[in-house]
């Protein structure tokens, strides 16, 4: 599924979903051109304000994936991750982010097929949202 104009900006745990032959030369998903993959080495670098600034930055929704909890390579990165998304550890999203364009999945190496559905199902959800609201700071 792609839609026109949508971007989705993904930030992954490099032992999560495995998308070796998944990406463009850009790390933009073969399958859904609008979504870019952006790689880190665990789940739990992942700190709210990236998502924050994709969001800030015009993609029409963000999403972090995780190894599957309880699996994680450096122990608890993929808990830490989540707690931080539900806001239950700093540091937190913000109140103002529309937390119908963030989620997380936690899934392991062999799970591409099922993160593509998901992703798949999010491209729908954030294309059905109104269009974000631009906040432009008054000049003073």
């Amino acid at each position: 599924m792609s839609t026109p104009n949508l971007t989705l900006i993904g930030i992954v745990c490099e032992r999560s979903v495995d998308f070796e032959g998944k990406l463009d030369d850009r790390g933009y998903l073969l399958d859904n051109p609008g979504v870019k993959i952006i790689k880190v080495p665990c789940s739990g670098q992942i700190q709210p304000i990236m998502l924050e600034t994709a969001l800030k930055k015009g993609a029409a929704g963000t999403f972090a994936v995780g190894c599957r909890m309880g699996d994680c390579h450096y122990r608890e990165g993929n808990k830490f991750c989540r707690e931080r998304l539900l806001g239950k550890r700093m540091p937190k999203l913000k109140p103002m982010v529309d937390k119908r364009r963030v989620q997380a999945y936690w899934l392991s190496a062999v799970e591409y097929d099922k993160l593509k559905v998901m992703v798949d199902d999010f491209v729908g959800v954030c294309s059905n949202l109104p269009a974000p609201e631009v906040k432009v700071a008054a000049k003073p």
